[in-house]
C-alpha cells in the first residue's frame, strides 16, 4: 500500500498498560503529520483515557473496561463486545492499527468496521493474534519500545519515518532557579523485583531534604499510601499527597522540579514531560524502556544490579534547577 493522503478516519488499539500507552502516543504525533487531515481515534482503557486526551491530535476517545468485564465472566466480555460493535458500527475506519498485538486486543480491534492491521507472527507479543490482521508488518527486536510502534505504524501505512521522537504532549515549563525545589517520588510497584527499599528512599530523601528540597509522594493504592506513609514517617519536609487521578496527577506533574522512580508509567509520563528524572532500571532493560528522548533524563542501573543511594543522589542533584550539569545525560 502506498502513502496515501485520502484516509479520513484512522482507530489506534493500545488499551494497556499505563506505561505502553505513553510510548505509543509518538505514533499519534507521526499519523497527524503524515495525515493532516484525517480524524485519529484511540481504543484505550478507561483508566488511562485521560492520558492519551493530552495529545492535542486525538479526536477522540474510545474507551473500554475489559479488566472490570472479565471479572463477571465470558458472558459479560461478549454483551460488552457486541456494545462496542454496535456503537463503532456507523463509523467505518480506513485503518484499525492493533498496537498491543494480543489476542484480546485483536478482538477488541475486530469490534470496528475496518481494515485492520498489527504485528506479524514474529512481532506480535501472542503470535495467533496476527491471523486477525489483513495488513502485519515487524519492526526491530532490538529496538526501543518507542521506536518499535513507530517503525510498525510506518510500514503498515507506508509513510516515511522521521527521526525525531515528539510524545505530543506539552512539555512542563522550566522553573525559576531560585524556587524551593519540588521532588517526586514514584516509589510505587505492583511488581516486587522493581521495587526500591524503602530504606533507599528514605535515605535519598534525608539527602535531598538537607539540600533545601520538597519531596512529595504520589499513590495510588492503600498498599502505595502505605508506603508513601513509610518513607515519609517521622520526616519533616516530606509528604503524602492526596490520592487523584490520572488527569489532575499529570497537571500538578508539570510544577514538579525533579522526578525519581522506578520503571512505571507514572515514570515514562514523566519522560513524555521532559522533565527532569533520575530512572532506576533494574529489573528491567533501560535499552529497551528507558527515557531516552528526554533530554534531562537518565536511566540507572541495569537487570540485577540495583543502583545505589549515592549514585541516585549524585543523578539527582545534577538535575535541580541552577545546578551544574542539568539535563545531562
Amino acid at each position: 500500500m502506498g502513502h496515501s493522503t485520502c484516509m479520513q478516519r484512522i482507530l489506534i488499539v493500545k488499551t494497556t498498560s499505563m506505561g505502553d500507552v505513553i510510548h505509543a502516543l509518538p505514533v499519534l504525533s507521526d499519523l497527524s503529520e503524515a495525515f493532516p487531515s484525517t480524524r485519529i481515534d484511540w481504543m484505550v482503557e478507561e483508566p488511562f483515557a485521560d492520558l492519551v486526551r493530552l495529545h492535542p491530535a486525538l479526536n477522540a476517545i474510545v474507551a473500554v473496561n475489559l479488566r472490570s468485564w472479565r471479572k463477571k465472566g465470558i458472558g459479560e466480555i461478549w454483551r460488552q463486545w457486541k456494545a462496542l460493535r454496535e456503537q463503532l458500527r456507523g463509523q467505518p475506519y480506513d485503518a484499525v492499527i492493533d498496537l498491543q498485538g494480543l489476542i484480546k486486543s485483536a478482538l477488541l480491534a475486530c469490534a470496528a468496521t475496518g481494515p485492520r492491521m498489527g504485528p506479524g507472527f514474529t512481532s506480535a507479543r501472542e503470535p495467533l493474534a496476527a491471523l486477525f490482521y489483513s495488513r502485519r508488518g515487524r519492526f526491530r527486536s532490538d529496538a526501543h519500545a518507542v521506536e518499535r510502534l513507530r517503525e510498525l505504524t510506518s510500514q503498515l501505512l507506508a509513510y516515511p519515518l522521521k527521526p525525531l521522537v515528539r510524545f505530543g504532549i506539552p512539555p512542563a515549563p522550566p522553573r525559576g532557579a531560585g524556587e524551593q525545589p519540588l521532588v517526586w517520588f514514584f516509589h510505587a510497584t505492583a511488581r516486587a523485583e522493581k521495587a526500591w527499599p524503602v530504606a533507599y528512599w528514605r535515605s535519598l530523601a534525608q539527602a535531598l531534604l538537607a539540600q533545601g528540597c520538597l519531596i512529595q509522594l504520589p499513590w495510588g493504592s492503600d498498599a502505595e499510601r502505605h508506603q508513601a506513609e513509610d518513607i515519609a514517617a517521622g520526616l519533616p519536609g516530606v509528604s503524602v499527597l492526596p490520592k487523584m487521578n490520572l488527569g489532575n496527577l499529570a497537571r500538578k506533574l508539570k510544577e514538579v522540579d525533579l522526578v525519581v522512580g522506578v520503571d512505571t508509567g507514572l515514570v515514562h509520563l514523566s519522560g513524555a514531560l521532559e522533565l527532569p528524572l533520575v530512572a532506576l532500571f533494574f529489573a528491567t532493560p533501560q535499552w529497551r524502556y528507558g527515557p531516552r528522548f528526554n533530554p534531562h533524563a537518565i536511566s540507572l542501573g541495569d537487570p540485577g544490579a540495583m543502583p545505589g543511594v549515592g549514585e541516585v543522589l549524585e543523578a539527582s542533584l545534577a538535575r535541580l534547577p541552577g545546578r551544574t550539569g542539568v539535563g545531562a545525560a
